[in-house]
């Protein structure tokens, strides 16, 4: 009995150990998260400065089953509105293409076009299957030292701490949440906390893309003119 019951305890301070030791990492997260992005992520073009940088929308499925999926809609909504604010230079659009059948940067960029933004003026990348990755390749691969990024507010805060934490001079634009449902919102914001405690092993031990490949030129602002 005096066994049974030691090993109870050690099994119920071993879990409480965990629990603690998961909400240190989440406390962690949240902390640096707020400390190097809250600062530079806005909710208006107006508050986006005057210098022209390079827009990076970060990726999502355009279609949820047979609907219309409102966190690409709105990302869309946000790059174009930046755009004719004339705060960007041209637009990396970078997701997930790791089926023929799935193409997050296809869909942004004919979902930019329709919208009036330059198709030349778009570049894809097909490899950011994270925004870890996203971010890492829009400097070392496309060359942008000046980004401004574009996802819902959660999500973006979380690019611009990967990105200032690396030394890139980044901002983040707030896409909208309106008409998001009460159980997406609880589903996104248990996916961010879990997304960045992965933040801080990524920057911590500094990986390096899945992909990564030979530099590309970013597209110069004057091979279009914004409607």
């Amino acid at each position: 009995m005096l066994s049974l019951r030691l090993r109870y305890t050690r099994l119920i301070v071993a879990a409480f150990l965990a629990l603690l030791l998961a909400g240190l990492l989440v406390a962690a997260a949240e902390a640096y998260t707020l400390i190097m992005a809250d600062a530079h992520c806005h909710s208006s073009a107006a508050q986006c400065g005057d210098d022209k940088r390079v827009g990076l929308v970060l990726g999502c499925s355009k279609k949820i089953g047979p609907y219309n999926n409102l966190y690409f809609i709105y990302r869309i909504e946000a790059a174009v509105e930046l755009w004719q604010a004339g705060k960007l230079s041209c637009i990396i659009v970078s997701g997930d293409n790791s089926s023929p059948y799935y193409n997050e940067p296809r869909d942004m960029r004919e979902a930019l076009v329709e919208r009036g933004v330059p198709r030349e003026l778009i570049i894809e990348d097909f490899a950011g299957l994270c925004t870890y990755d996203s971010v890492v390749r829009a400097n070392r691969i496309f060359g942008a030292d000046k980004m401004l990024i574009v996802s819902q507010p959660g999500h973006v805060r979380r690019a611009v701490a990967i990105a200032r934490s690396m030394g890139i001079d980044a901002e983040g634009y707030e896409a909208s949440e309106r008409g998001m449902g009460r159980s997406s919102r609880l589903r996104q914001a248990l996916r961010e906390r879990c997304a960045r405690i992965s933040m801080l092993y990524d920057l911590i031990s500094q990986r390096e893309p899945l992909h990564m490949g030979s530099p590309v030129a970013l597209p110069q602002p004057d091979a279009a003119t914004p409607n």
